[in-house]
Order: structure tokens, then C-alpha cells, then sequence
């Protein structure tokens, strides 16, 4: 078990909460507990661009009465009881006794006119996590659910700015005496970049647009602005086989190091976007110095991709999309070999400009995140290696063992008869006597021999396969070593570890099937660690052409995780593989490898 001092222990803990109570943002991850305001009754997405406010709302079916105000008669009437009332005048401001509309309204307490594009009903759009409705296992909470009747009357409309461009809006829900009316979970983007994550709209919300770059929009409400605050980041990455130095760095920061020129809005192409990729990678390799125990080290791979940043997280941008500067970002992931666990891991960074002044840094080992930032007074960032106990794993290899007929009791009367045959042998004088005592005292001394299990394999026998029980626990310790053969980063280091547990003849092809089909990587390319090994079942078995091996098709499902630019990822995978297993110089060994399948068990 691998142990960490208390004292560490407690100062990341207390250093973590301090972070969080000053402000000081991660980078946003994979896994996020959610607030539920995703799947609340009422869905408001909303989009600043140059000439407006562009809002796609879903008004759940039973709350349209709260949303009256704004809605064509013919499609409120229904839900609406009574005359419909008489229009209200806009210009009133938003501060009334009661609103039946959402509502936008410019600095200059200017309520913008909304114009209608489009009405009809819909099923809403499925935004609920996996376990909706279910325990997390992690937090121990129930994961909030949509409303079982999915019908929403969808609203797409427009808020023009008209002549003048304000520099803040503030977006107010339907409301009574200041009350909510209804519950909307509301998204902010201005001009593509997410402004908020999904967050509650339950009073006035003020946004103060920075015109120059959306990056730099704010709500007046800090709880309302989304996580990731920093546009740039920089992570190590301690693992069991690498070391890796990512960095996250926002394209239009990145810009001026790399020699391109951008502008607000600009679009980039696939092709484009390909160059600038290259050219990120590239220049990245080269900056922000790593030594691992004093050392100067050079990555053995350097790669990057482009990212931007969505309500699920930052996510890999497909090779043929077009993306907007304004919420592009370049991830580069710099690795470094290290077969033995180092002691000390530090990054100089060497980046700094008007734009960059900071740098917010996380570091990642078994223990958990670390994290801190570098600036050009202080620009080393250090990863200490805290761990008193810390074992590699490693392959092991797995035994044959030799079936016995061993039958103790049988073994000591077979025994007895054959020493007191021995005896009368020696007292006999009759040639009958002495015969009979003799053929005794053989038989006798061999079905010793033989239930005493100790009789040795003679080589004319052929090894029979073994029982399901005994196969089915080969396969699991051949899985368990698979597992940390995945671990490996590169194919020579692979077959290497693979050579103790693969025969020769079919090493080659078993290292490229490995990689292929058991190798669990994330998106940003990084290998998962296997973290559980559950559910292994044969559901075939038969004997091979070589004596004494067995061909199983195999079914077992793994849970693992893995992490890159501060995204945490976990995932379980069910695999259905055909493995070929026969016993060589005393120890099972793979021949064959087919992974069948490899999807998720829950799908």
C-alpha cells in the first residue's frame, strides 16, 4: 500500500480548501459533480453576439403559464386560464410586481424587445449524466434526473441591440414580488466561448461584456461564472512508467510566441487549424525546461491537439470542424520515460508576456492533485515525491501445476502392507510363500508411490487440460498481468514485459493485439490505468493442439482512469476476448489473443 506523510496529507487538503475559498479555479474536468440545473424543468441557452442576444429556450409544459407574457396567444391559451392579458409596456423597466416573461435589459435599464422566431413543441434535449437518478458513487449523492414528461414548448428568440451596444445586460427570469415563478437552468455564451456552466436563474443576473475578448466576460455574481478562468495551465503528471508535462494555453495567448495573428470572431479552418497544431507542438517541445532528479530531460514524444471548451469540458475539436479563435485552445502533452518512480520533477516555465502573467499549475501523483501557480517572480514549479511506500507493478509469471493423485490415507495402508510384506518376504521358506510376499510388496510400494503424489510425469503421458476452475483462475492472473502490461508506453517496453508471459512464436503478434484492443486511452492519447478487474467469466472452453493447452473465449469488465490537462477521466469497458493458453518450460503462457469486443457495459 502506498502511504503518504500526515502532515503532507493535511497540507494539500487545507492548501486545496484555500484555493477554493479564495477563488483560485482548476481547470474543469470530465467528471463534474453537477448542480442539476442541466436537467431543471426549464432550459434558457443563451448567445451574445455583435448584434443581440439569441436565446433557446425550452419552457417545461407545465410552467408555460409562466412564460405567458411572451408567447404568441394561440400557443399560451391552452395552459393560460381567463382573457389574456393586455400587453405590458417595455419600457417600464424590469423591476415590476409580476413578470410572465423572461426579459433582457441593457445598462441604460433599456428592456430589449424580443422577437419571436420560433414556436413549437419538442421533446427536450437529453442533457441528464449517465446516473440520472441514481447514487453517485463518488459523492454519495443522488444524481439529479429530468422531469419525467420530456414535453417542452421550445421558443427561439431574438434580443436585437438596435443602435446601441451595451457593455452589460442583465437577464431576469419570470418573476412575483422578486420570486421566481419558475426554475430555469440557464447557459451563458458570448460569441462561442461559455461565458457560465450550467447554473440556477432564480434572480436578476448582471453580464458585463468585454467587447475586445469574450474570455474576459464576467458575471456580477461570481457563483454564476463557469470554472475554468485560466487561459493558461500547466500539469505534471506522475505515473507509474512517465512522466508528462501538459500545458493548456488558449490559442489567442499563444498566438504571439508562435508568430500567427488573430482576431476576434475570426474562424479558423480545418486545414489552418492543422498548421497552428503542428507549429503548437513544435515550439512547446522546445520551452518551459523539465529536469526529473536533477537532470535535464528531453521528451521522448511530443504532441499536440486543438481543444475548445464546452459545457462538457474542454473537448477534443474533430479533424474536419471549423472552431472560433475566441474559444480555441492548444493542448500539448510533452512525455518523459521513467521507469523507476523519480524523486523530484521540476518545470521552469519560461512564458511570460502582457497576456501571461500567471500560471496556474497542478500536479498529479497516486496521492492525489497538488496545485499552484508560477509567475515570473517565482516560475519553477516542483513535484516532490512524498511516497514512503511504493511498489511497481510489475508481470509475473504463472506456474503449471502438476496435477497429483495424492490420497494420504490410501498412500500409508499401501504402506503398512508393503513393509509387513517385506517382513514376511524376509521370515518366509516356502517359493510360494516368498512369491506371493514378494508380487505383495511390489504392488504395495507402488500404489505408495502413486496416492503419495510424489510419482513423477512420465514423458509418454500427455498433459490433460485443466478443469474450469483451474482455467478460469489462469485467465485471471493472465488479465491481472495484461493490466500492467497496458502500462507500458512504448511497443519495446511492452514486448519486453509480455516475453514472461507470451510465447515466443506469438509475442509479436500478441504485443500489436494488446495495444490494439486492451489499451485504454483517453482523448488527449494518455494511457488509463486499470484500476479494478471484475466479473470474469469463461463462457468457452476447449483443448488446444498443443498438450495440455486450452482455448477460452473470456468475458471480464475493468474500471479504469486516466487524466491530461486536469481532465479526470474514468471509465468502466466489458471485454470478450479469445485467449489461447499452454503450459511451456513449466509456466502458462499466451499462444493467441483476439479481443472480440470492447464496449461499455452499461451501453
Amino acid at each position: 500500500m502506498n502511504k503518504i506523510p500526515i502532515w503532507q496529507y493535511l497540507y494539500r487538503l487545507f492548501l486545496m480548501l484555500g484555493l477554493m475559498a479564495s477563488g483560485a479555479q482548476a481547470v474543469s474536468a470530465d467528471v463534474v459533480l453537477t448542480n442539476g440545473s442541466e436537467v431543471a424543468p426549464n432550459i434558457a441557452v443563451l448567445h451574445v453576439k455583435e448584434d443581440g442576444v439569441y436565446v433557446d429556450l425550452e419552457i417545461y409544459v407545465e410552467d408555460i403559464p409562466f412564460f405567458a407574457d411572451m408567447l404568441p396567444i394561440g400557443w399560451s391559451s391552452d395552459f393560460v386560464g381567463g382573457e389574456p392579458e393586455a400587453e405590458q409596456d417595455t419600457n417600464q423597466g424590469y423591476a415590476q410586481a409580476e413578470s410572465r416573461t423572461l426579459s433582457i435589459v441593457a445598462g441604460d435599464e433599456r428592456v430589449l424587445k424580443a422577437d419571436i422566431r420560433k414556436v413549437e413543441y419538442r421533446t427536450r434535449i437529453d442533457r441528464a449524466a449517465p446516473l440520472a437518478g441514481q447514487r453517485d458513487p463518488f459523492s454519495g449523492q443522488v444524481v439529479p434526473s429530468p422531469p419525467k414528461d420530456p414535453r417542452v414548448l421550445f421558443a427561439e428568440v431574438f434580443f436585437p441591440f438596435q443602435d446601441l451596444v451595451p457593455k452589460e445586460l442583465t437577464i431576469v427570469p419570470p418573476s412575483r414580488d422578486g420570486e421566481p415563478l419558475a426554475t430555469i437552468g440557464m447557459q451563458v455564451f458570448d460569441r462561442k466561448v461559455p461565458v457560465t456552466d450550467f447554473s440556477f436563474l432564480s434572480k436578476p443576473a448582471e453580464l458585463k461584456i468585454h467587447w475586445p475578448d469574450p474570455w474576459d466576460s464576467r458575471f456580477s455574481a461570481e457563483s454564476l461564472n463557469r470554472k475554468a478562468q485560466d487561459g493558461t495551465s500547466t500539469f505534471l503528471y506522475i505515473e507509474p512508467r512517465e512522466v508528462r508535462h501538459e500545458t493548456l494555453i488558449r490559442l489567442r495567448e499563444l498566438a504571439p510566441w508562435i508568430d500567427e495573428t488573430t482576431e476576434v470572431g475570426q474562424m479558423l479552418s480545418p486545414q489552418r487549424s492543422a498548421l497552428i497544431v503542428n507549429e503548437a507542438a513544435s515550439f512547446l517541445a522546445s520551452r518551459n525546461p523539465v529536469t526529473i532528479d536533477g537532470k535535464s530531460v528531453q521528451p521522448s514524444n511530443a504532441t499536440a491537439k486543438l481543444l475548445e471548451l464546452t459545457s462538457q469540458g474542454f473537448q477534443v475539436v474533430e479533424p474536419e470542424k471549423e472552431v472560433s479563435v475566441n474559444n480555441a485552445f492548444i493542448g500539448a502533452i510533452l512525455s518523459f520515460s521513467s521507469a523507476e518512480l523519480p524523486d523530484q520533477v521540476t518545470v521552469t516555465w519560461d512564458m511570460f508576456d502582457e497576456e501571461i502573467s500567471r500560471v496556474a499549475t497542478i500536479s498529479n501523483d497516486i496521492a492525489g492533485p497538488f496545485f499552484g501557480a508560477v509567475t515570473p517572480a517565482d516560475p519553477q514549479f516542483h513535484w516532490q515525491n512524498h511516497l514512503l511506500q511504493y511498489q511497481r507493478a510489475s508481470v509475473t509469471q504463472i506456474p503449471v501445476e502438476q496435477q497429483k493423485r495424492q490420497n494420504p490415507a490410501v498412500a500409508l495402508i499401501a504402506g503398512i502392507i508393503s513393509a509387513a510384506s517385506l517382513c514376511f518376504l524376509l521370515l518366509a521358506r516356502g517359493k510360494v510363500a516368498k512369491r506371493t510376499s514378494c508380487v505383495t510388496m511390489v504392488a504395495a510400494a507402488s500404489a505408495t508411490f502413486v496416492f503419495s503424489g510424489y510419482l513423477p510425469e512420465l514423458p509418454w503421458n500427455k498433459p490433460e487440460p485443466p478443469e474450469q476452475q483451474v482455467a478460469e483462475d489462469i485467465l485471471r492472473s493472465m488479465v491481472e498481468n495484461l493490466s500492467t502490461v497496458t502500462l507500458e508506453v512504448s511497443p519495446a517496453a511492452r514486448k519486453s514485459e509480455l516475453a514472461h508471459i507470451v510465447t515466443e512464436a506469438s509475442l509479436g503478434d500478441i504485443a500489436t493485439e494488446v495495444e490494439r484492443g486492451l489499451a485504454i486511452r483517453t482523448p488527449g492519447g494518455s494511457l488509463a490505468t486499470v484500476t479494478d478487474i471484475s466479473d470474469l467469466k469463461l463462457e468457452r472452453i476447449n483443448p488446444t493442439l498443443k498438450p495440455g493447452g486450452f482455448s477460452a473465449l473470456t468475458k471480464w469488465t475493468v474500471k479504469a482512469q486516466g487524466g491530461h490537462w486536469g481532465h479526470a477521466h474514468m471509465r468502466a469497458v466489458t471485454f470478450r476476448v479469445l485467449a489461447e493458453v499452454i503450459p511451456e518450460s513449466g509456466h502458462w503462457k499466451l499462444d493467441g489473443l483476439t479481443v472480440i469486443e470492447a464496449r461499455d457495459p452499461n451501453a
